[in-house]
């Protein structure tokens, strides 16, 4: 079944609304820039008094065409679009773009404009581009729906009988596609789509993805994003793509409005949205970048390279110290450059000259320009153990051996046995990089180039890996219990059935009302306790004097309750007072802060950081989507700038990783099981003492959703 956006993106047939016969205005442009991409199907002018338009025959409105067009171009005064639309919906027409400015982004008195599309667009089932567009280019179909200028129209036929993997872009920002692709076109690379979305009042750019995922003609896709609306949507296409196997690199700009929103927990304030765009991409396999000629590094090592295994990178160079830099590159992006097998070196030492070396870097020296030395070596690393992927440094601004060697280097890459990347230290020959492309070699001008382009094929093939399970859900009907009993926030002693619920292990506690009650609890529950004032109008404790800690009788436990009482009234008379909670103290061990904050557009992300005071002063957090696996939460915990802390630092015990991982998971669990209610959990600190001796939760904090008024 054709893909819904298949009329607007592949139409058959196509009217231009307020085409004009000046193409140097942007109304003449469209429909000039149509006919120059040779769009194939009919083309419908449409103004109310002229009878041609650049030769082809006009209309004065759209239902006087002898078929309803696929696709509708408009270009008019904003106040004249819904009308439009609305003719263009009565006549039949699949789909529109809408070219014109003064919509939302004027501002609140244009956005009642904006809605108007929006609702013509659901109310009718004709989707609508834009507005506020730049439009787009199907480039294998030969769709040049757009009036940018930058357009090379001589490269279009070359562009269309590509036969290599093509690329896609998806750009929020008006001309930035156009500019990618330009500069793709440098490169030699080749591409199916470039789409701006516009404001987005209907189709956006997850439709987009979403279509492209389906595109035979696409096998990447690049996007610039400002914001993702529906982020349920996005991360169904980009699911999708994963499994099609179909790579997705992405420049994300900005912070939505959940970046800004209120939050009492630290891990919600620290994260914000572009934390969990950074979790669901990893999560996905989605490649973030930071400009364009970085995102062309990725998209083209994940066009035309075959999977990356692992990180081992074998280096063919003609200039050891080009050879060594690359090798610092690579090392300082994660990647090893090891030693090769003795019986690997031995083969290459069987043509080398004495003066070369056959470790790794393989320095061919520049003899390699006099005989096949560098085909050779590419052959012998391609097939060799302990090597993942290889690199070749050369100097292609005038190379004699490329056109020898074209057929061995293309038997290469069709083989696709790992990934082969070229180097050049000086600019390459038009002739060396029309050849490499012809063979589909990716070749970089840039040592950081290589490092993102391999780096982008290590993060794609770890994404493709399959996950371990996630853990069986807790109790939900006694977690819901839990929350129905309480506000909005729950104070510790009401988060910890919640958490139990879970199976996460909470600390024995009873919570008192006066002094003397507290005095009676600390007995029964066995010295030394901690105190702590219990309020939903106070999130942390400490700061508003409610915490006492290591008190060893009953005598300290009732004054120190005491001052509690007088010294929370004093600082916060306006909050309301549940009691004191006493509860045992906890042994030493390493604090660690766990977390859930419920993503607006992703849904739950779960976090691992370090607890107390260095969450905020180094910010070293980990997030992923929730629910994870043990295993995919130790490996966050291994993730953090900080786990040597974990392992035994200077000298003490190691710190029981195992069970922490483990509260990580069921806590990922109760998040995502319980999305709809709650907001935010955050475990601060969590004490994860030495190996075997598990975790202690300290404090907790919980914020629900605010309740239906009954």
């Amino acid at each position: 079944m054709p893909h819904p956006l298949a009329p607007f993106f592949a139409p058959r047939s196509v009217a231009v609304v307020g085409a004009s016969d000046d193409a140097t205005r942007l109304r003449g442009r469209i429909l000039a820039q149509l006919v120059k991409g040779a769009f194939a199907g009919p083309i419908y002018p449409v103004h109310p008094t002229a009878a041609a338009i650049q030769g082809l025959p006009a209309y004065p409105r759209i239902a006087a065409t002898p078929a309803a067009p696929d696709l509708a171009l408009i270009a008019i005064p904003s106040d004249r679009v819904p009308g439009v639309l609305e003719e263009c919906a009565a006549a039949g027409v699949r789909s529109a773009l809408v070219y014109s400015g003064g919509f939302a982004e004027e501002g609140a008195e244009k956005r009642g404009l904006q809605e108007e599309v929006t609702a013509i667009a659901a109310r009718t089932g004709m989707r609508v581009g834009g507005p506020n567009s730049v439009g787009f280019l199907n480039v294998a179909g030969a769709v040049c729906a757009t009036f940018s200028p930058a357009i090379d129209f001589a490269a279009l036929p070359g562009q269309r009988a590509a036969a290599t993997r093509r690329i896609g872009i998806v750009s929020q920002s008006g001309g930035l596609g156009f500019a990618i692709f330009n500069r793709g076109l440098r490169r030699h690379l080749a591409f199916s789509h470039v789409v701006n979305t516009g404001n987005e009042a209907d189709i956006d750019a997850s439709d987009v993805l979403d279509f492209l995922v389906d595109d035979p003609a696409t096998h990447v896709v690049c996007m610039f994003l400002e914001s993702i609306r529906r982020g349920d949507r996005f991360r169904a296409a980009a699911e999708r793509a994963l499994a099609a196997g179909k790579p997705i690199v992405v420049a994300k700009v900005g912070r939505s409005d959940a970046g800004r929103r209120a939050a009492l927990s630290h891990t919600a304030s620290l994260t914000g949205a572009d934390a969990a765009y950074d979790s669901v991409f990893r999560r996905l396999g989605i490649v973030r970048v930071d400009d364009q000629d970085a995102m062309l590094d990725a998209a083209q090592a994940l066009a035309l390279c075959p999977p990356l295994t692992g990180r081992r990178v074998g280096i063919v160079t003609i200039s050891g110290g080009v050879g060594g830099w690359m090798a610092d590159t690579l090392e300082s992006h994660g990647f090893q450059v090891p030693p090769l097998a003795p019986e690997v070196q031995a083969k290459i030492r069987e043509y080398l000259p004495p003066f070369g070396a056959a470790f790794n870097p393989v320095d061919i020296t520049a003899n390699a320009m006099e005989n096949d030395h560098r085909a050779r070596s590419l052959e012998v690393l391609a097939e060799a153990e302990g090597i993942d992927a290889v690199v070749n440094v050369s100097s292609l601004a005038a190379d004699p051996r490329l056109p020898v060697e074209r057929e061995r280097l293309a038997a290469l890459a069709a083989a696709g046995k790992r990934p082969i990347l070229f180097y050049t230290y000086p600019l390459p020959s038009e002739a060396a990089a029309e050849t490499l492309a012809a063979i589909g070699l990716p070749l970089y001008t840039s040592l950081s180039g290589v490092a993102r382009g391999l780096d982008a094929l290590a993060t794609w093939h770890a994404a493709r890996q399959p996950l371990p399970p996630a853990p069986e859900g807790g109790d939900r009907a006694a977690a819901i219990r839990a929350l129905d009993a309480a506000a909005e926030t729950l104070c510790e002693y009401e988060a910890a059935p919640l958490l139990a619920a879970y199976g996460i292990p909470v600390p024995a506690m009873r919570l008192a009302q006066t002094p003397e009650e507290a005095a009676l609890a600390a007995s029964d529950i066995g010295f030394p306790v901690a105190l702590k004032i219990q309020s939903p109008d106070i999130p942390h404790k400490t700061e508003a004097g409610g915490v006492r800690l290591s008190l060893g009788d009953a005598g300290a436990v009732a004054a120190a309750a005491a001052a509690i009482l007088n010294e929370v009234r004093e600082r916060r008379p306006d909050a309301g007072i549940r009691g004191i909670l006493v509860q045992p103290m906890a042994a030493k061990g390493t604090e660690m802060l766990a977390s859930a904050v419920a993503d607006p557009g992703f849904g739950p992300q779960v976090s691992i950081g370090f607890g107390g005071v260095l969450v905020e002063l180094l910010g070293d957090l980990q997030m992923a989507p929730a629910p994870i696996a043990a295993a995919e939460a130790d490996a966050l915990v291994g993730g953090l700038r900080g786990a040597r802390l974990l392992a035994g630092w200077r000298g003490g015990p190691a710190a029981d990783r195992a069970a922490l991982a483990d509260l990580v998971a069921r806590l990922s669990r109760l998040a995502h099981d319980l999305a709809d209610r709650i907001v935010e959990i955050e475990l601060n600190p969590v004490i994860v003492h030495p190996a075997g001796q598990g975790v202690t939760v300290v404090d907790a904090l919980v914020r629900q959703r605010p309740k239906e008024p009954t």
